[in-house]
């Protein structure tokens, strides 16, 4: 079976392009790229840790996103949803997943946000996040929707100026895109030497 990867980006000041699905289980799957990894990593939230994370919201309280590496790591930081997804899963990196679970989950409209970028802060809406989650995931897969992804985010995830020329953006892409192959053909060069092929 195939999957359709939708393709959002984080509500902070740097905003950051992640790819997204949602399972007909109610499971979500978030790829996103390190700056350092060559390679994408693929996260899957399961349904019965987003329940617990609906339940931890459940008080209609404002929430901080609370996802300090550091904070997270020496046990300071203050209570919020990525201090609670780490205490579901003690990674770091899993905790940050709180970013993308943050905008995912304003953009579904099962969560409001204080718009603020720095100092966020979440509160749950009522209504089934399962439902509308699935809802925004569909809607976010619509051709009819897919140019304004376009329009708004680069793959590099910098904003496009509204003046900008699509043509403009394609080369930028295409020009990013053989960036990408050298850097992979760099990689193969050097596995080769190493393994003597």
């Amino acid at each position: 079976m195939a999957t359709f990867w939708s393709v959002s980006h984080t509500l902070g000041t740097k905003e950051k392009v992640f790819s997204w699905w949602i399972d007909s289980r109610g499971n979500i799957f978030i790829k996103r790229k390190f700056r350092k990894g060559l390679f994408p990593r693929i996260d899957k939230i399961s349904c019965s840790n987003l329940e617990k994370l609906q339940g931890f919201m459940q008080d209609r309280e404002w929430k901080d996103l609370a996802n300090n590496a550091e904070k997270l790591y020496t046990g300071t930081e203050k209570d919020g949803i990525g201090k609670f997804l780490y205490r579901l899963r003690a990674e770091v990196p899993y905790a940050h997943l709180s970013s993308q679970l943050a905008a995912i989950f304003y953009h579904s409209e099962v969560w409001e946000w204080n718009e603020q970028k720095i100092g966020m802060k979440f509160q749950l809406l009522p209504g089934n996040w399962q439902e509308r989650t699935m809802r925004y995931y569909r809607s976010s897969l619509d051709p009819e929707n897919e140019g304004t992804l376009i329009d708004e985010f680069s793959e590099s995830g910098a904003k496009v100026e509204q003046g900008q020329e699509k043509e403009e953006l394609q080369e930028s892409l295409q020009e990013k895109s053989l960036q990408e192959n050298s850097v992979q053909k760099i990689e193969q060069t050097k596995l080769s030497v190493f393994f003597n092929f």
